[in-house]
C-alpha cells in the first residue's frame, strides 16, 4: 500500500510494493528516464501491511487505512493506492467502511480489482464500492465482460472495473532483495539493470494512481467523485483504457465539469 502526499517524507519500499511505487512515480533515473512513472514528482509514503512472503490480513490492511485517516491532514495525503488482492468470499465490511471513510475525507482510493486464478476462480478486490476507483488489468477484459465476476458479490457492482489500464509486463524498479525464488519470479524477466517486468493488476492500478496524482497537482481542492469522474471520461475515449500516454498527453487538458 502506498499513497501520495506533498510533503518530503520518503520510506523505502521493497520487493514487490518497489516496482509498484515505480510505476505511479517512479523517476526514471536509473534508466536514464526511460522507465519514469506517470507522475515522478509526486511523494511516497509506504505502509507494509504484508510480511515478506506477501502474505497478510485484511485487519491490517484496515490498520493502515486507519492510520492514513489519522495522518491524512497532517501530510496533505491525497490519493491511496491498493495493489493487493483477498482471499475473501463476500464484500470485507471493516475495509469497506475505511476506504469509504478516507474517499468521504477528500482522498482519492485506487483499488486493483482482482486478478483471474485459473485454479480458485475469481479473487475479489479489497473494496467493492462506488468510493474507489476499480482497476482491472486490459489484458484480462474479456475474462471480466463475459463472467463479470463482481456480480458474485454484489449485484450493484457488477459493472466493475470502473478503469482499464496495461497490466502486461509492465517494467517497472526491481528492488535489490527481490526474492527470485518465490512462486512466478524469473530473473528472465530482467528488462535493463535495476528494473523488471511484473504483470497483473497490481501493476495496472499505480497507473490510474499516478493519473489522479497528475489531476490534483493542477485542481488541489477537487473532490475524489470529480477526480473519478474526470479519469473515466479520459479512459471512455479509448475503450475505457486508460494507458500511459493517455494519462501523459490528456491529464494536462481535462476541464472538471
Amino acid at each position: 500500500m502506498f499513497l501520495f502526499y506533498n510533503k518530503p517524507f520518503v520510506k523505502a519500499t521493497k520487493r514487490y510494493a518497489t516496482h509498484v511505487t515505480g510505476i505511479a512515480c517512479g523517476n526514471g533515473t536509473l534508466s536514464g528516464g526511460r522507465y519514469a512513472g506517470i507522475a515522478p514528482q509526486a511523494h511516497i509514503i509506504s505502509l507494509k501491511i504484508l510480511d515478506n512472503n506477501g502474505q497478510g490480513s485484511s485487519s491490517h490492511a484496515v490498520a493502515a487505512l486507519r492510520w492514513i485517516m489519522d495522518n491524512a491532514a497532517k501530510y496533505n495525503i491525497r490519493v491511496v493506492n491498493l495493489s493487493i488482492g483477498s482471499n475473501d468470499r463476500k464484500v470485507n465490511q471493516p475495509l469497506k467502511e475505511s476506504v469509504e471513510a478516507l474517499w468521504r475525507r477528500g482522498v482519492v482510493v485506487v483499488a486493483a480489482a482482482g486478478n483471474p486464478d485459473g485454479r480458485r476462480g475469481y479473487q475479489p478486490p479489497p473494496p467493492i464500492s462506488p468510493m474507489v476507483i476499480t482497476v482491472g488489468t486490459w489484458e484480462d477484459r474479456e475474462y471480466f465482460l463475459r463472467h463479470k465476476p463482481f456480480s458474485l458479490f454484489t449485484k450493484e457492482a457488477s459493472y466493475l472495473p470502473d478503469i482499464w489500464a496495461p497490466g502486461e509486463n509492465i517494467v517497472s524498479v526491481l528492488s535489490p532483495d527481490y526474492k527470485f525464488n518465490m512462486p512466478n519470479r524469473s530473473r528472465e524477466n530482467i528488462i535493463y539493470p535495476n528494473y523488471i517486468s511484473m504483470s497483473g493488476a497490481s501493476m495496472a492500478t499505480p497507473l490510474v494512481s499516478g493519473a489522479a496524482s497528475l489531476l490534483l497537482e493542477r485542481f488541489p481542492h477537487a473532490k475524489p467523485n470529480t477526480i473519478k469522474a474526470s479519469l473515466m471520461r479520459m479512459a471512455a475515449t479509448h475503450g475505457g483504457l486508460l494507458d500511459q500516454s493517455t494519462c501523459l498527453t490528456q491529464t494536462g487538458k481535462v476541464v472538471l465539469a
